[in-house]
Parts: C-alpha cells; sequence; structure tokens
C-alpha cells in the first residue's frame, strides 16, 4: 500500500544554507524550494510514500517563504492550519518542516486549530541545515515522513499534532524545546512519547487519540485572540509594578507563571492586583515555572485566594500550550464559560479536567442546599480528588449530605448519604470528600448539596465545590 503526504515548508535552521557557497562560514539564507526538494529527494519513495512539497500560502494563493521560527506568530499558525485544510483531501498525512525556536508553539496552536483531525500532522525541524555534514535533519525528516506516511510502512495512524525530533515522537501540545545544541532538542515532560525510533518504529498505541468517528468532518479555526501575555513572577515582584498591567482594557487574558504548585510572592498588593483582575473578567491562567509537575492552586494559603477570585489552574499544561489555549478559547467563548472550557482537555494537552462549582451562601436556615453540574460529564472512577471550601462562615462545625433533598438538619454525618463533617476554623474550612462523592454521586446527574450545622442557624457567604478528574481515561 502507497501513502501520499504533504510536505509544508515555512522556514527555519533545516533548509539554511551558506549565502556564500563556497564560504561555509558565511551567513545563513534560507535556501530555494528546488534546492530543498533536490536535498530531500529519494527519502521514502522506496517505501512507498509519495510526497510533494509546498510552500506556505495564504488564503489568495501567495507565497509567504520562509520564516525565520522566531518571527512566526498567530498569523502564520492560522496560515499553516489553512493551508492544511486546503490540501486536506489529497493527502493521507502531512509534515509540517519549522524552526526549533517556536516549534513548540506552533504545533500547540495547530493542535487546537485542526478540528476533528483523523490524519497524521508531524512537526519537525532539525540543529544543523540538511546541507551540512553531521546534520540531524535527514533523520528527523525520514521519521516525521514514516509516521505521515503510515499507509505505507505499516504503522498505526497518529490522529494528531505532532513533533518528531531526535527519535521521538511527542504530543505537540505536551511538547517544550529543551536545549539549542541537542539532537534530542525537545521533551514532553508531563505525558509519555507516543513513539520512538531506533532499529524499528515502536508507536505506543495506549497513548494515541482516537481517530474521529466519520460523521465528525475536519475543519479548522480561523481566529485566534492575540491580545494575551505570558508574564514570570520572581521573587520581589511588587504589585504595583504590575497593577498597570493587569487593568489594561486592550489585554484579554494573562498566563502566569507561578513558583511551584502554585505559589507567588506573599506581597498582598500583588495578590490583590491578580484578584482583582480576574473579578473584574480578565482570563488569568496559572502555570508552573517548572519544567515537570502539575499546579495545585489551594495547596497552600498563598494560592486560595486567588481559587477564589476566580484565577485559573493550568494544571500541568506547558506554557507554550497555556497561551495557544488562552488564544484559542479566547476566540470562541465568553462570560462564564471561558474559565469551564480553558480547565477542560480538548486536545489532551492536560492531564487533569477540573470542575469548579461556586455555591453562594445563605444566613439564618438550619440547612442550605445547592444544586449544581460540572461543565462536562465524567465517570466516578476518573474522579481522582473532591474538595469542599466554604469560606467567611460563623458556624464552627458543618455537615454536607449529596442528594438528601430534606434532611434533618441534626442528621449525624454518620449517615449514609453524608459528605462528611467539617470543622470551621476563622471562618474558612476545607473539607475532603473524595471517596465519600466517589460512592454516592450519580452520574450524569446534577449534585444537589445539604450543608448544616447540627441544627443552629447557618451563616456561610459561599461554598466551593472543585472536582479534579483525569482526562486520559
Amino acid at each position: 500500500m502507497s501513502s501520499k503526504v504533504c510536505i509544508l515548508y515555512t522556514g527555519g535552521t533545516f533548509g539554511m544554507t551558506p549565502s556564500m557557497p563556497e564560504m561555509t562560514s558565511s551567513p545563513l539564507a534560507p535556501a530555494d524550494k528546488a534546492a530543498l526538494e533536490a536535498a530531500l529527494d529519494g527519502a521514502g519513495r522506496g517505501r512507498g510514500i509519495d510526497w510533494e512539497l509546498h510552500s506556505l500560502t495564504v488564503d489568495d494563493g501567495s507565497e509567504l517563504g520562509p520564516l525565520d521560527s522566531s518571527a512566526v506568530g498567530p498569523e502564520h499558525w492560522l496560515a499553516i492550519a489553512a493551508s492544511i485544510e486546503r490540501l486536506y483531501s489529497r493527502y493521507d498525512g502531512f509534515v509540517v518542516i519549522h524552526g526549533t525556536d517556536t516549534l513548540a508553539y506552533t504545533a500547540s496552536a495547530l493542535s487546537f486549530l485542526l478540528v476533528n483531525l483523523a490524519k497524521p500532522v508531524v512537526v519537525t525541524g532539525s540543529q544543523r541545515p540538511i546541507f551540512f555534514e553531521r546534520t540531524d535533519a535527514h533523520q528527523n525528516f525520514l521519521n516525521a515522513l514514516y509516521v505521515a506516511g503510515y499507509k505505507a510502512v505499516g504503522l498505526p495512524c497518529v490522529p494528531e499534532v505532532t513533533v518528531c525530533f531526535g527519535d521521538h515522537l511527542l504530543r505537540g501540545n505536551r511538547t517544550r524545546k529543551i536545549s539549542v545544541e541537542a539532537r534530542a532538542a525537545f521533551s514532553s515532560p508531563n505525558y509519555p512519547a507516543l513513539g520512538t525510533f531506533g532499529a524499528s518504529i515502536h508507536i505506543d498505541r495506549s497513548h494515541i487519540r482516537e481517530v474521529p468517528s466519520s460523521d465528525r468532518p475536519f475543519y479548522v479555526h480561523r481566529k485566534l485572540e492575540d491580545r494575551v501575555m505570558d508574564l514570570t513572577l520572581y521573587p520581589g515582584v511588587r504589585g504595583d509594578q504590575l497593577r498597570p498591567i493587569f487593568e489594561r482594557d486592550d489585554i484579554k487574558g494573562f498566563v502566569l507563571r507561578t513558583f511551584g504548585s502554585g505559589t507567588t510572592p506573599r506581597d498582598p498588593e500583588l495578590l490583590e492586583a491578580v484578584a482583582r483582575a480576574a473579578r473584574q473578567g480578565t482570563l488569568m491562567l496559572v502555570v508552573t515555572q517548572c519544567v515537570e509537575g502539575s499546579v495545585d492552586l489551594g495547596r497552600y494559603d498563598a494560592s486560595t485566594n486567588l481559587l477564589q477570585a476566580g484565577v485559573v489552574s493550568g494544571f500541568d499544561l506547558t506554557p507554550e500550550t497555556a497561551l495557544t489555549k488562552l488564544m484559542w478559547i479566547l476566540s470562541l467563548e465568553q462570560g462564564p464559560e471561558l474559565n469551564a472550557q480553558v480547565q477542560v482537555s480538548h486536545r489532551g494537552e492536560q492531564t487533569y479536567d477540573h470542575h469548579h462549582l461556586i455555591f453562594e451562601g445563605g444566613e439564618g436556615e438550619k440547612s442550605l442546599s445547592f444544586s449544581g453540574r460540572p461543565s462536562a460529564p465524567f465517570a466516578r472512577h476518573n474522579l481522582q480528588r473532591a474538595l469542599l471550601r466554604v469560606s467567611e462562615c460563623e458556624n464552627s462545625r458543618l455537615t454536607f449530605f449529596l442528594n438528601a433533598s430534606g434532611v434533618d438538619p441534626t442528621t449525624s454525618a454518620e449517615d449514609v448519604r453524608s459528605l462528611g463533617a467539617m470543622n470551621v476554623i476563622n471562618g474558612q474550612g476545607v473539607l475532603d470528600v473524595t471517596r465519600s462523592l466517589q460512592r454516592l454521586m450519580v452520574e450524569n446527574r446534577p449534585l444537589r448539596l445539604t450543608v448544616t450545622a447540627g441544627g443552629e442557624a447557618l451563616k456561610i457567604h459561599r461554598v466551593d465545590l472543585s472536582l479534579l478528574v483525569n482526562a486520559e481515561n
């Protein structure tokens, strides 16, 4: 069986050549399409892969020309996606040749822009030009070509945007550049490699996304909201330095790179500036500065106030994916749905979905009931953690029940319908209800909570239910 593959050349080191051929140390310049095609000729042909080289074009058909990857931005991601859409029906798979500096951003953006993708889109490049000795370009290209031309070489279809570099196939929106020199220039710190290339090619089917059903047609998104910013918090940063930035009307969202699992400097003015922006509707997405690991807002006191203000956890999103996901979500959604949609996995970009239900409290009654529904259904066994939080509460001890309408206010926490009892200290309380919620919840039904204080009148400002759900099962 043969495969037909589209090679989309966008630029980068891969296709660079000395501007003066007789002097290998002369400044590098992009080679023309004919020279690059000649350098690639023969690759994969003997295995039944018929490929064609295309330059990046815009909607009117004009070519953009090879780009240095440092110049690549949202308009180019949209152009790449549109080019794939125009050529989609003609090819079995696609290879995008790209510079390494912004390759991870492009792969992440494409994963969101290409909807119902049922064919491989493999992004690759090289640390040294294909015209140089000891280049890694040939092997990276051949490996990418085999993944895209899977029919000809007997590999499984990988129907998602991937990065093929240095003998590994990585999910595009899990990828980060980790070296400016090593051949293994990219890593996937929070998700396993989809495949490896050695004496043989191994594709791990268990980590590949499913092919969309035939009744879900392929299309691309045509818009990204680029009025966003990526800010790194550092020791000593002050609220008065960042407040003017957070108050800008022309910025619709921020990626905040925080310490560790989501902590920030303890400057009250800084915390208030972040919280105020979130309360006023600016999307504030928090990721970790660490290469590996996940944000866990609310784990420490320093981040609890941010969580309650509406700051959104990015969990184990890479900064590259957080930024492109923010651009994509802001172009699609508005209002309360923004925060809900940015906290769930759409293309396998994060390990967990987060459902944050907020209930207004009350006072004077001996029991209060709240009802809410997670932003997407999930199976009970996928629930990893469920935390109940109360704020500005004047009661000392509360008991929560699930699906217990009309429960007597003096009912014990030992009741079969009980989620557990919470001690309230200084008006605040947290209760881990993971196991009891797994036991009591009815899938695809709203969660109806009832809270009592042992027969006392209640006075609670707010109740938060935070659900962390495994997005991979």
